[in-house]
């Protein structure tokens, strides 16, 4: 119980990025098809990320990737959805805290993408050592 104790203090990761698991009617245990997101600090959240078919090629030249993306209905939470110029949008929000204000908002959604693609880029260089 002591290790448990002790994992306690350690901090939440802010994103927590993930497919969510499903079952089917036989009871076998399977992966959603959709990656999502958790925003552990004010305003929480949980949100389906998709990366849009027309993503832009990478830009070998430039290491930091310029986010700037739009909260689209902002005022209907059923209805919202935040979108990139850089082929990549966060929908199916569920809010867990009140969203402050849209610029708030847009700013964690804009810092999110681009948690998602250093790691994305992360994962692609393991799988190229590992091949």
């Amino acid at each position: 119980m002591d290790e448990i104790d002790d994992l306690s203090d350690l901090p939440t990761p802010r994103f927590i990025w993930g497919f969510a698991i499903t079952t089917g009617k036989g009871g076998e245990v399977m992966h959603d098809e959709f990656e999502y997101l958790t925003h552990t600090q004010a305003p929480r959240f949980s949100c389906r990320v998709v990366e849009l078919e027309d993503m832009p090629a990478d830009d070998e030249e430039s290491d930091e990737v310029d986010v700037d993306g739009r909260i689209v209905h902002f005022d209907d939470a059923a209805r919202m959805f935040y979108i990139t110029d850089i082929g990549m949008a966060l929908v199916n929000f569920q809010l867990f805290d009140p969203p402050g204000d849209k610029g708030r908002l847009k700013k964690v959604c804009d810092e999110a993408i681009r948690n998602w693609l250093l790691r994305r880029d992360f994962l692609d260089e393991d799988d190229d050592m590992a091949g």
